[in-house]
C-alpha cells in the first residue's frame, strides 16, 4: 500500500511537470503568433526553443538514470545497470549527471565484486564524497563492505569508527541513508559478537529497504547464523538473498563457495 502510494504522488509529480512544460510551449507559441514584428518572432521561438530543448533533454536523461537506479537498487540487474549508465553518459552532452555516476560507480563496483577497484575508486573520488555529509556516508558505508569481503579487519576497523563519528552529525545535515544498526551489525559480526549482530539486525525495518540492500542484510544475517550454528535458518537467509539479489545475489554467492551450495539444496 505504501509503495503504491509513493508511485501515486510520483507519477502526479510527473504529470504536474508535464502540464507546465505544455503550458510553457503554448504560450511561447502564443508570443510568436500574437507578435507583428519578424525579429521578436524570431527571439521568442529561439529563447522557447532553446529553453523547452534543455529541458526536455534533462527529463530525457533524468528518465535514463531513474531506470538505471532501478535497475542496480530494485531489480538487482547489474547488465542492464551499466548499459543505462552508458547510455546515460552518451546522452548527457552536459556532464550534468556526471557527479551521480561517480556515486552510482561506487555501488556498482561493489555490487560487482570488484572490490579493490571499488576502494581506488572511492580513493581517486576522495574530494567529492568528502564535499557534504551525505556522500562521506555513502564512501565509508561503501568501504566498510569492501573491507568486510576482502576480510581487512585493520582498515575495516578505521572505516567503521569513521562512520560511528558521522553518526553524531546533526539530521539536517545528513539524511539517513543507511541504517545504524546494520553497521552496528557489520561491527558485531567481526567481533564474533553473533548474538548481538543478530540483534542489531532484527531491528532493521525491512520494508523500507531495497532489493539490493535487503540482499546484503540477508546476506550478512544469512552468515551470523551460521556461526551461531543455526544452519538451517542461515542457508535458507542466504538463499533468499541470491534469489531476491539477482546477479548481485550471483556476486555475493561467488564468494560463499560451497556454502551457496549447500543453501540451494535447503
Amino acid at each position: 500500500m505504501k509503495h503504491l502510494i509513493w508511485k501515486i504522488i510520483y507519477v502526479g509529480k510527473k504529470i504536474s511537470l508535464w502540464i507546465v512544460y505544455g503550458l510553457f510551449a503554448l504560450y511561447i507559441c502564443y508570443l510568436i503568433t500574437h507578435t507583428h514584428e519578424v525579429g521578436a518572432k524570431l527571439i521568442f521561438g529561439g529563447l522557447g526553443g532553446i529553453v523547452l530543448s534543455v529541458v526536455l533533454l534533462f527529463e530525457y536523461l533524468k528518465c535514463i538514470y531513474e531506470k538505471m537506479i532501478v535497475a542496480l537498487t530494485v531489480e538487482c540487474e547489474l547488465k542492464k545497470a551499466i548499459a543505462l549508465k552508458e547510455k546515460l553518459q552518451k546522452k548527457d552532452l552536459f556532464n550534468g549527471f556526471k557527479q551521480s555516476i561517480i556515486i552510482f560507480d561506487s555501488l556498482l563496483l561493489l555490487d560487482e565484486g570488484n572490490y579493490p577497484d571499488c576502494l581506488k575508486h572511492l580513493h581517486k573520488n576522495h574530494h567529492f564524497f568528502h564535499s557534504t555529509f551525505d556522500y562521506l556516508f555513502i564512501y565509508y558505508h561503501t568501504q566498510m563492505y569492501c573491507f568486510s569481503f576482502l576480510k581487512d579487519e585493520e582498515n575495516l576497523n578505521t572505516c567503521l569508527e569513521n562512520l560511528f563519528k558521522l553518526k553524531n552529525v546533526k539530521k539536517k545535515h545528513m539524511r539517513g541513508l543507511f541504517s545504524w544498526n546494520e553497521i552496528a551489525g557489520v561491527r558485531y559480526f567481526h567481533q564474533n559478537r553473533n548474538n548481538n549482530c543478530l540483534s542489531e539486525l532484527n531491528l532493521i525495518d525491512q520494508n523500507r529497504l531495497n532489493n539490493r540492500e535487503l540482499t546484503y542484510l540477508l546476506y550478512l544475517k544469512g552468515q551470523c547464523l551460521l556461526k551461531l550454528n543455526r544452519l538451517p535458518e542461515g542457508y535458507r537467509s542466504l538463499k533468499e538473498a541470491k534469489t531476491l539479489g539477482n546477479t548481485l545475489g550471483n556476486t555475493l554467492g561467488n564468494t560463499l563457495g560451497n556454502t551457496l551450495a549447500v543453501a540451494q539444496m535447503i
